[in-house]
């Protein structure tokens, strides 16, 4: 007998436990955890910044702009929604995306999975 089960075909379950129980009623969208990999505070670099995010199930992260930097992203892991100014697509593993200098962006988790990135952002001159 064969038997494969994805876990993005799942619904979760409903225990008071879960992360999801939990966080259903929050305040706000913002639901994730960031760290700073390479900056100016540890490495030799001016212009460069790198890092590591994990958005959790319901989560986003906080929408911003940049005015003096430009932005790549690369999607390590899970599928997510990405607002670029007036653009919004679907994200997932493998996708690797640009944001340029000045543009409005923020990141949803989407699926069953957390949605993990890694970021880095460039000064401009």
């Amino acid at each position: 007998m064969k038997c494969v089960v994805n876990v993005n075909n799942k619904q979760p379950d409903e225990d008071p436990r879960s992360l999801r129980a939990r966080v259903i009623n929050r305040d706000k969208q913002v639901l994730r955890d960031t760290y700073f990999l390479i900056d100016e505070d540890n490495s030799p670099t001016k212009r460069l910044k790198m890092g590591y995010t994990t958005i959790y199930p319901t989560g986003s992260t906080t929408g911003h702009t940049h005015a003096d930097m430009e932005e790549v992203y690369f999607v390590i892991s899970g599928e997510g929604e990405m607002v670029v100014g007036e653009d919004r697509f679907e994200i997932r593993t493998g996708d690797a995306l640009y944001v340029p200098p000045n543009e409005f962006h923020t990141t949803y988790q989407k699926g069953n999975l957390p949605l993990v990135v890694l970021w880095v952002t460039g000064k401009i001159d």
